[in-house]
């Protein structure tokens, strides 16, 4: 929760400064302290956040909570964890289903995914998914491996910053809008329905696991994973930050592994930080 001490530094911090569309009090010395204390009290890095999308993010956030000026809702997240929960889930952005971009998915069905089996010749993959919100990518992932080779008990990592929504991972139920693009045969198949809503049968559930990483903050391992998905995710950052994102990423893959980016993102200089472009979206680490 965030300390105390936030509310009486945010309101030694207002100013009159105003990001253009918002009204005031919401100015830049105000947003200043606000980010300061918000890093230091939640960890979440909001400086490495494109700042005027996140300010007017967080001034949205504020005015639907009746607040009239970052100071207050700083107040109402200090003393409110369901309005703490809240603003959590707008800064890690937790829009997702399965078979998201159901060609892209397709593509690493029928092209990736085959030739890292391939190299690991009957051994388990092992998958990251960055930034994997509560839970749809990653049990995507754990059902095309399964249709490949039901056999290997491949292993598949979801991490997020907002541990909320790994709650929510770890008990997964997901709705007919998340299973818009799973075919008839594969709920069947991959998913019990129950009321509604849908949850992975085991075959799934034993191969995915969940913890908590900040892709700002935390270390990266060193060549752990086969496969990793990062997808619409590092579009809210900074150049900077994103360039940080995808040197620990390629890090963390071994060589050869293959790196999953969203559906409108591009790493600029992925030759610099030493990645073969394979296909679009698709960049592995070299052998």
């Amino acid at each position: 929760m965030i300390q105390p001490s936030l509310v009486n530094q945010l309101s030694a911090g207002t100013s009159a400064a105003v990001l253009p569309g918002l009204s005031a009090p919401f100015g830049e010395v105000d947003f200043a302290a606000f980010q300061k204390r918000v890093e230091l009290s939640t960890r979440i890095l909001l400086s490495e956040y494109k700042s005027d999308q996140m300010r007017r993010r967080i001034a949205t956030l504020a005015e639907k909570s009746g607040c009239k000026s970052f100071v207050e809702y700083a107040r109402i997240i200090e003393q409110d964890s369901t309005a703490l929960s809240a603003f959590l889930d707008r800064m890690t952005i937790n829009v997702t289903e399965l078979m998201r971009n159901p060609d892209r998915f397709d593509e690493l069905a029928k092209f990736a995914l085959p030739e890292l089996m391939a190299r690991r010749k009957g051994t388990p993959i092992s998958v990251w998914s960055a930034g994997c919100s509560y839970g749809a990518e990653a049990y995507t992932v754990a059902m095309l491996l399964h249709e490949l080779d039901p056999t290997v008990q491949h292993k598949v990592k979801g991490t997020d910053l907002d541990l909320a929504i790994l709650a929510k991972a770890d008990r997964p139920t997901f709705t007919p809008a998340d299973m818009l693009n799973v075919s008839p045969a594969r709920r069947e198949t991959h998913f019990h329905e129950l009321c509604g809503s849908y949850q992975p049968k085991m075959h799934l559930k034993s191969r995915v696991r969940f913890s908590q990483h900040d892709l700002l903050a935390h270390p990266y391992p060193n060549a752990e994973y086969d496969l990793v998905l990062c997808r619409n995710v590092v579009i809210y950052f900074t150049d900077d930050a994103k360039d940080r994102i995808y040197r620990g990423l390629f890090q963390s893959l071994k060589p050869g592994g293959i790196l999953f980016v969203g559906g409108t993102e591009r790493i600029a200089d992925h030759r610099g930080i030493g990645f073969e472009s394979l296909r679009p979206f698709f960049y592995r680490k070299p052998l």
